[in-house]
């Protein structure tokens, strides 16, 4: 009588084992989602670009291993006809963001971006996004500049921001524009954002 007690526990036992197992396991709309693939990381702002926020050393290996994502490319440069080296970080064959050395060439002295990929903290886009959007807390500090041989301006929170947004004041426009105040307020508004910068840090 007792061996038929201690089997009965022992199969009721094994039955509820098997109903607790039963209710641990995933039904079909509660699987363990898959982890997700890392994301190309074009943001460029106060805290820097393509997800780099120090002074790199200016060479291939420091900047692929800040963003491993990107291709990453020495390239030729120059600016007023003095040649430089600059790296490119593309991807699926298109730029998306350069560096460029400080006066020494040893380290980063910025990142610029003229992609339309790429956006600011307040998702603004190259070629859409106007002066008339951009912040003004962030645009305090603005100055007369040549952009691609026609009048523009760059503006940052200051005279040593970090971060500038670079404008290109409308196709046509032939009046005033150095020095910025000179630019119709008009004419500011309607500027198109064509480029973004990020200074590094000072090393």
């Amino acid at each position: 009588m007792k061996r038929m007690i201690l089997a009965g526990l022992a199969a009721l036992g094994l039955a509820l084992a098997a109903c607790g197992q039963q209710q641990q396991a995933p039904t079909s709309g509660e699987e363990t989602p898959a982890a997700q693939a890392p994301t190309l990381n074009t943001n460029i702002g106060p805290d820097g670009a393509a997800g780099i926020s120090t002074a790199l050393s200016m060479d291939v290996a420091s900047v692929r291993a800040a963003a491993p994502l990107y291709d990453v490319a020495l390239v030729e440069d120059q600016v007023e006809g003095e040649p430089f080296m600059a790296i490119t970080l593309s991807s699926a064959g298109e730029e998306i963001f350069r560096a460029l050395p400080t006066a020494d060439g040893r380290h980063i002295h910025s990142i610029v971006t003229r992609a339309t990929q790429a956006h600011s903290p307040t998702q603004e886009v190259v070629g859409a996004a106007r002066f008339a959007v951009a912040p003004p807390e962030q645009v305090e500090f603005c100055g007369a500049e040549l952009v691609d041989g026609s009048p523009g301006f760059a503006c940052s929170t200051a005279e040593d921001g970090n971060f500038w947004r670079v404008y290109k004041a409308p196709e046509g426009y032939d009046g005033p524009s150095d020095p910025f105040d000179a630019i119709d307020p008009d004419v500011l508004h309607d500027s198109v954002l064509v480029e973004m910068r990020w200074i590094a840090p000072r090393v």
